[in-house]
């Protein structure tokens, strides 16, 4: 990646008092970068450049923060030197140098990281087929969801003390269409930390401490088994939460570009580099 100078916030180029078509400010919101261009008849568009603590976009996601600064710069030179179509050329031509090769490498990563998060969930979300020893419990599970009403089902799917067996059912069924997204999305995610302590070995790794109590203790430990899984589902909520973000803030660039460069959203999307 090229080294990119620092600069002190706020970034600005400020048009005034010549009524110059744009202007351009880099400013730091606390949340991330906001890249703004505001045109000389009043409109604005802003585009956020969120600050990833970490995760494989943090990284990237500042170089082109960096990129983003850097542009604003050029602009700000270039408004000394060039008017009317030679200017948007230029605005264009920097537009593209700084950021085409920056926002493809971006998205290049948000792509895999969006298919790995993707893959997780979906490895936690799967339903092993039932044996011998859990058929009966998925039948009666789906006998007593089929047979409660709307309200009663919702409990079901919401409760802590759901069994795994049974929430396999609903999954494996489809019957969890019938509850509210709350609802559904709360049996998900129990069932992918249950499905994740039980795939890990999580209990084996967790055994109880002995204590003055209970000297002699042993055996799993499931409350720290059911901590551990939490906080491994945290970290792939964070990380899908960094893909959405990243998603919004590579379309959010290409509409700030868009009026300087007299170019659709979408052609400043073509001239992303993925390469």
């Amino acid at each position: 990646m090229n080294q990119i100078p620092k600069r002190e916030f706020p970034l600005r180029f400020d048009n005034q008092p010549d009524q110059k078509p744009f202007v351009f400010e880099m400013n730091d919101s606390g949340r991330g970068l906001v890249l703004t261009v505001r045109a000389s008849g009043g409109e604005s568009r802003t585009a956020l450049l969120p600050a990833l603590s970490d995760g494989p976009l943090a990284q990237m996601t500042k170089y082109v923060g960096e990129c983003a600064k850097a542009f604003v710069a050029d602009v700000a030179g270039l408004h000394e030197s060039f008017k009317g179509g030679e200017l948007t050329n230029r605005i264009r031509s920097a537009a593209a140098a700084r950021l085409g090769k920056a926002c493809g490498q971006l998205q290049s990563q948000g792509i895999k990281e969006a298919q790995d998060v993707a893959a997780s969930r979906a490895a936690l979300t799967a339903v092993d087929p039932a044996t011998v020893a859990t058929a009966h419990l998925r039948a009666d599970a789906l006998a007593k969801w089929n047979a409660a009403d709307r309200a009663g089902r919702e409990a079901v799917a919401i409760s802590e003390a759901t069994p795994y067996e049974t929430t396999a059912a609903l999954i494996e069924s489809g019957a969890l269409t019938a509850v509210s997204d709350r609802a559904r999305d709360a049996a998900t995610e129990r069932y992918m930390a249950q499905r994740l302590v039980a795939k890990s070995g999580s209990t084996a790794a967790h055994q109880i401490a002995p204590t003055y109590e209970r000297p002699l203790a042993v055996g799993p430990d499931h409350r720290a088994a059911r901590e551990a899984a939490t906080d491994e589902l945290n970290k792939l909520t964070a990380r899908a939460e960094a893909v959405a973000s990243v998603e919004d803030m590579l379309r959010r660039i290409c509409d700030v570009l868009s009026p300087a460069t007299n170019l659709s959203p979408h052609d400043i999307y073509n001239t992303f580099d993925r390469k």
